[in-house]
């Protein structure tokens, strides 16, 4: 992408600035930008209204958009990384099917997700997945 939105913000983290506009982040490479997974640890003050509350335990939930999940503080939501049993509605595009055994994981940046009924709908539950050594 040669220009970004009028709207898109900076986030730095850990020295590293990224663009943030509607959900989605950008790095600033040659001759525009590039899209890239969102990073843990940039806050942003609001997220798309389209995020989605998952729950991650009995005590927490944390929202959940494009693949990123955030967890809302005092200074707004802060991108933290995907738990393990938490099971979200939706991928985010640019996923990879990758087969362990008899099963099919879709894996997007390093979470994997393992797609799963829900009361008759189709869900996806974070897993962990340990990568055997060839």
């Amino acid at each position: 992408m040669a220009t970004l939105a009028a709207t898109a913000i900076i986030v730095s983290v850990e020295n590293q600035q990224y663009h943030y506009d509607q959900g989605v982040y950008y790095i600033q490479s040659d001759g525009g930008y590039t899209v890239v997974q969102a990073p843990v640890g940039a806050t942003v003050k609001e997220i798309p209204k389209e995020s989605q509350e998952v729950q991650v335990n009995e005590t927490t939930n944390n929202y959940y958009y494009g693949g990123a999940f955030y967890e809302k503080s005092e200074e707004g939501y802060t991108v933290v990384p995907a738990t393990a049993g938490t099971i979200v509605p939706n991928l985010p595009e640019g996923g990879e099917e990758v087969r362990m055994g008899d099963v099919t994981y879709v894996k997007f940046g390093d979470t994997y997700y393992q797609p799963i009924q829900v009361d008759g709908k189709d869900m996806y539950e974070i897993v962990e997945v340990k990568e055997e050594d060839s």
